[in-house]
């Protein structure tokens, strides 16, 4: 009879040519065809255990085909909370249950669990958010060119009809004052622009009071003339700094930098109380600079207050309780009668003004557009569908963001967008070719109904926990050798955090090879820092379907960098793929669940033969993974094997626990079981020992021939100790 080394050899030797050996065996192949083909199509725990062939499959791979008969068992594995840790699966203390309760997706209820959908992932979030940001800043770059076309040109304006044929001033002119040139004709403005005021049948005063203050801001006769100029100064400043407000860009940089030019420009004109505060401009950034809203604040008052005496504890300015009025009065040189002795400020006050409005207006800005952001966000969590989004402030958002237009844009529209597939040259957005319809239908996550989809990801969250679990343990290779212990935890915490933090945003392979941090944490996590993978070669593993044999991955001679691929989530385009809404597993999970089916039938064919073989290729796959001497003693099969290989009693279980990891610790390294060559040689002595103890192939057993041939030589006996199994001659 064949010894246990021997046969275990020809199994482990070349373990991929053994799965493919195994793999093309009729049984396995249709058994793996019909799992793949069909586990998919399950709808309930019930329809999955209910089905013979996909239950035993899926019990054989994770080792548990001895308990197919316990379905009422495995139905409280499989829908555990496995986020509680006091559910049922999880105080079990053999690992194979919740390994298994992990691969499938059941809800407490038996139903498919549903993955969250999510209309926008954060990266797309950040990038419309940051579209938003911009597009604010070049509002009030445009908005700040006309401004400065409107002062240089609204001078050479002779008659009414002069304005009306200048589309840039005419758009400054109306939408200063609240109206829309697009919506009002010009015939209507015209007759406005000409109105007798002091009539009251005339068409301004006939309009409302936005058309009686369109009417007073410009010096045009009845006729259309202009008496004297179409606009005194303080009114062509009056309608810019309207315009920045009317435009929706009061708050940008380019406003202040108006505000703030002009104010300077402006204030040396002042001779009164009364101008200041008559000039909607000045008195905008004046209170402002001192944290009052020019909108609601008291003129009565506020003159009170500018014409203060300072030196008087009773003036009105030191008798406010709100600091700001006295800081407005310091800033200014009134008399008490409103009047000023030279100017109405001096050149310090002037810069001290200037500096404090620009401090809030600073303020003033951040906190619009951090209210906007934090709307935004907020309207864009948990949103199903399209229309909820659109029923939100998040409509408006994404006009400013994507640069469309309000006027046209409809909300039907903005669904069609939506809507579109991005990766569909024929779908509305790529058809309009719109770049902002394009790129607005690429930041979101609709299907062609306008449901939100599963987020496409790089890795899944067990996939992601898994790879930082490996980088960790082998603390990452991220320091030079002689580094101590917490030099190497700090780097592998370091870099596992730059990992997390980063694979979110990858949203294409070509985006993850060209992070060398990335690219390094995983190969490290895999054992493949020293393979010398090109970039191409480590695209086609990366792209490659697990779920298809012919795939590059499934090759024979890239069988060590399949555990990489199905580590991540590409598709063979490079895109990230989307995770199944409603599916009980994902591709990793099915791709594990195969490779479990292949392992156990290759231990179950070797142990049909030999038990001790068996025990030596689950010890092979167990070795790595074998962290603590209580994870040998937890499983029957390790321990088995341990006590075999170890020379230890099978009487050794009697003792007290910690006694038993002593024991074991005492005659093994567990570090050892990382390295590959001591692995062996510790299945090599297991067999050895295993066919010692197993008589009947002693007499064909290499190693003990040689055992037996230097005993011989000896005169020496082979005796086992009666306590610790160990051997002596």
């Amino acid at each position: 009879m064949i010894s246990t080394y021997l046969l275990y050899q020809s199994y482990a030797a070349n373990l991929t040519k053994t799965y493919a050996r195994i793999g093309a065996e009729p049984d396995v192949s249709s058994a793996q065809k019909y799992y793949q083909d069909n586990i998919g199509k399950v709808t309930s725990v019930d329809d999955f255990m209910n089905n013979t062939r996909l239950f035993s499959y899926a019990m054989t791979a994770y080792g548990l085909s001895d308990m197919t008969y316990a379905k009422a068992f495995m139905k409280k594995v499989l829908t555990s909370d496995l986020s509680d840790s006091t559910s049922f699966v999880n105080k079990l203390t053999d690992t194979r249950f919740l390994a298994f309760a992990k691969a499938y997706q059941f809800s407490t209820d038996g139903t498919i669990a549903d993955q969250a959908v999510i209309a926008q992932n954060s990266t797309d979030e950040d990038d419309t958010i940051d579209l938003y940001t911009q597009a604010q800043v070049n509002k009030g770059n445009a908005a700040s060119t006309e401004a400065t076309y409107y002062q240089a040109n609204i001078g050479n304006i002779t008659s009414v009809d002069q304005l009306l044929a200048n589309p840039r001033l005419y758009d400054v002119a109306v939408r200063s004052y609240g109206i829309d040139p697009d919506l009002m004709s010009k015939s209507t403005i015209r007759a406005v622009l000409t109105s007798d005021l002091s009539d009251s049948n005339s068409t301004a005063n006939t309009m409302g009071s936005a058309y009686q203050t369109l009417a007073k801001a410009f010096n045009f006769n009845t006729d259309g003339s202009v008496n004297g100029t179409a606009q005194s100064s303080a009114n062509i400043s009056t309608t810019v700094y309207q315009y920045f407000n009317a435009t929706g860009t009061g708050s940008t940089a380019a406003a202040e930098s108006y505000k703030i030019q002009y104010f300077k420009s402006a204030i040396s004109s002042v001779t009164s109380a009364d101008d200041l505060i008559n000039n909607y401009a000045l008195y905008d950034v004046a209170l402002t600079a001192v944290g009052l809203t020019p909108a609601t604040a008291s003129k009565t008052l506020i003159k009170q207050v500018l014409t203060s005496d300072l030196s008087d504890s009773s003036s009105v300015a030191n008798q406010q309780t709100n600091t700001a009025y006295k800081k407005l009065a310091q800033l200014f040189s009134f008399n008490t009668d409103g009047t000023v002795n030279g100017s109405a400020q001096t050149t310090a006050q002037t810069t001290s003004l200037v500096n404090l409005y620009s401090d809030t207006f600073d303020d003033t800005l951040q906190t619009s557009n951090d209210n906007a952001i934090s709307g935004y966000k907020d309207a864009v969590e948990g949103v199903k569908t399209v229309s909820d989004l659109l029923d939100t402030t998040a409509y408006n958002f994404l006009i400013s963001a994507y640069g469309l237009d309000a006027d046209t844009m409809t909300k039907y529209t903005m669904t069609k967008i939506l809507t579109s597939d991005p990766s569909d040259p024929n779908s509305f957005a790529n058809q309009s070719h719109n770049a902002a319809y394009i790129k607005l239908a690429g930041d979101f996550n609709f299907d062609s109904d306008g449901n939100a989809k599963t987020a496409s990801l790089a890795q899944t969250n067990s996939n992601l926990t898994s790879i930082v679990t490996l980088y960790t343990t082998n603390n990452g290779g991220a320091v030079a050798d002689g580094a101590t212990a917490t030099a190497q935890q700090t780097a592998a915490t370091t870099e596992s955090t730059y990992y997390t933090s980063t694979i979110g945003t990858i949203t294409n392979v070509d985006d993850f090879l060209k992070d060398s941090r990335l690219v390094n944490y995983a190969l490290s996590a895999y054992g493949l820092s020293k393979a010398n993978l090109s970039t191409t070669q480590l695209r086609k593993i990366l792209t490659s379907d697990p779920t298809d044999p012919d795939s590059y991955i499934n090759q024979s001679e890239n069988a060590a960098y399949k555990a990489l691929d199905v580590a991540f989530n590409f598709g063979t385009d490079g895109k990230t793929l989307s995770v199944p809404k409603n599916q009980v597993q994902d591709r990793s999970d099915l791709v594990a669940t195969t490779a479990g089916y292949l392992e156990q039938t290759m231990e179950t064919e070797a142990g049909d033969q030999s038990t001790g073989a068996q025990l030596a290729l689950y010890f092979l796959k167990k070795a790595s993974s074998i962290t603590s001497a209580y994870q040998i003693l937890g499983d029957k099969a390790l321990l088995q094997f341990a006590q075999t290989a170890l020379g230890l009693s099978t009487y050794m279980s009697n003792a007290d626990i910690d006694v038993q990891a002593a024991m074991i610790t005492k005659r093994l390294d567990l570090d050892d079981l990382q390295d590959p060559t001591k692995v062996n040689k510790l299945i090599a002595q297991f067999s050895a020992l295993y066919d010692i103890n197993n008589s009947d192939v002693a007499s064909t057993s290499p190693v003990l021939q040689i055992l037996n041939g230097s005993s011989s030589s000896s005169n020496g006996i082979i005796t086992i100790d009666p306590i610790t199994s160990s051997i002596a001659t």
